[in-house]
């Protein structure tokens, strides 16, 4: 797993004495747990015993160090791809192509004029995916026009480094308790889905938009409307991650931040036709034509990727020789997962008296449909990382408040079994390696493998949905029941 050189053993010391320090509870988490009924269930109590054993908690101790020292090893290639003469980042290539025309006035919208300079400015040539984002996201890629490209990538990886930064500190700033040993489970467990790692190695931009809409929701929560709105209105320039945010706040009535969102984007908009030297009219058919070429490619076909991982991709898995049928049964599934998610925000209304206040739960469940309602990659997992502190904070909340509940136990393990698809382990080890083996682009993939092996981080997103639904039902329910004794007593 680790080369055992010199400066790795080192770096293992490291990271075992710091992960001993703070693998501790805080004085007001004991307390609180000191008459937990959650933790004197029997089965709680078995399996306490079963960690005890000294055997059973060195091998814990050293995988969780392992892994660690493994994230840190990564700074490794980091230090080999900065001195690279050719950036390997194979997506920032594309906001780079883009800026640079930009800085020309010319449109990187157009097949054409971005397919010769993409040739001319990489060195790769050929066929190339067109760049099909939104004009919004000209002015916020302009700066990378500046420099030559390898300057440009230098800049770009130490600003997705920051932002990995801010995103596990917004992690933690939602984590509801303070010691610790939990903050270190959260910074791990977060730091461990594979977006975050994928997303440095291409270049894209899944990261900034995560960060974004991260730091949204905090200051959403302390109605600080006019910052969160600019956050969400920036954050649109990826619209497939967080245009369906803007619906959320609509539904909540926060009317100001959706304005200030608008206005942000529609700015961007409007500033990026212009850098770029085009007009609406101009802008429409060239980009109509070069997202059906996109779409067409391997890389983005639902019938052919395997790095897809939204619902969408479901029906021409299962059934590819009939693209009606294979269209019915995605919209199908995704309108089902919608309807629950809308009767969820309904029954939460209800009880709040449709407040304005903005819940994690709900947060967590919009940012899983804009994953698996919309086309999305291995990038985009990054939008996880709330999903990764709503389950840290549902079982504090049922260990210091509530008794353990078999039903309820086995409905959070099976959400942390679908989130650890989304980790390096699985979605990018396992089936990376396996992909390697078939000539995947050519369709040369087994009808079996597909349906199952690499359709898992699909299938892992429709299970994390539906396993934070039903604990975020179930928190409802508990919470009504308290009020109701405490309205009874």
């Amino acid at each position: 797993m680790i080369n055992f050189g010199f400066w790795n053993l080192i770096i293992v010391i490291v990271v075992a004495l710091v992960l001993k320090n703070n693998w501790r509870l805080d004085d007001d988490e004991k307390v609180a747990w000191k008459n937990s009924l959650f933790l004197k269930s029997s089965v709680i109590q078995r399996l306490m015993q079963f960690f005890r054993q000294p055997i059973v908690n060195f091998i814990i101790q050293a995988v969780v160090v392992l892994v660690v020292t493994r994230f840190l090893c990564y700074t490794g290639w980091l230090v080999y791809s900065l001195n690279q003469p050719n950036p390997p980042l194979w997506d920032f290539k594309w906001f780079y192509v883009a800026s640079k025309l930009a800085h020309q006035h010319l449109s990187p919208f157009n097949v054409e004029i971005f397919n010769q300079s993409f040739c001319s400015l990489t060195k790769t040539c050929g066929f190339i995916p067109p760049f099909v984002y939104p004009p919004n996201i000209i002015p916020l890629i302009w700066f990378l026009g500046y420099f030559p490209i390898n300057t440009a990538f230098t800049i770009w990886i130490v600003m997705h480094i920051l932002a990995i930064g801010l995103a596990l500190w917004g992690a933690n700033i939602l984590l509801e308790s303070k010691s610790p040993a939990f903050r270190t489970i959260c910074t791990i467990s977060a730091a461990l889905i594979y977006g975050l790692v994928r997303d440095l190695q291409v270049g894209n931009l899944a990261i900034f938009v995560a960060v974004l809409i991260l730091w949204m929701f905090i200051l959403a929560r302390k109605y600080q409307d006019i910052p969160a709105g600019l956050c969400l209105g920036i954050a649109v320039c990826k619209p497939t991650l967080a245009a369906l945010f803007i619906l959320y706040f609509l539904f909540k009535r926060r009317f100001s931040l959706v304005f200030v969102s608008v206005i942000t984007g529609t700015s961007l908009v409007f500033l990026g036709l212009t850098l770029t030297g085009n007009y609406v009219t101009q802008y429409l058919p060239d980009t109509a034509r070069g997202f059906s070429l996109w779409l067409n490619d391997p890389s983005n076909s639902p019938y052919l990727s395997i790095t897809r991982l939204d619902l969408m991709v479901v029906g021409p898995r299962l059934l590819p020789n009939n693209p009606l049928f294979a269209k019915l049964l995605s919209d199908f599934i995704v309108l089902i997962l919608v309807g629950f998610v809308g009767w969820y925000w309904y029954l939460q209304q209800s009880i709040t008296a449709w407040s304005k206040e903005i819940y994690l739960a709900e947060m967590v469940l919009v940012s899983c449909l804009s994953i698996a309602i919309n086309y999305s990659q291995q990038t985009s997992t990054v939008m996880l990382i709330p999903a990764v502190v709503f389950l840290l904070n549902d079982l504090l909340y049922q260990i210091r408040y509530y008794k353990f509940s078999m039903r309820r136990m086995s409905v959070w393990l099976a959400g942390v079994c679908f989130l650890a698809v989304q980790t390096a382990v699985i979605h990018g080890w396992l089936i990376g390696s396996l992909a390697n083996r078939w000539n995947v682009k050519a369709g040369k993939l087994p009808y079996f493998l597909k349906v199952t092996i690499f359709a898992l981080p699909s299938y892992a997103i429709l299970g994390i949905t539906l396993s934070i639904l039903v604990l975020a039902i179930s928190s409802l329910r508990q919470v009504a029941s308290l009020q109701l004794k405490i309205k009874n007593y």
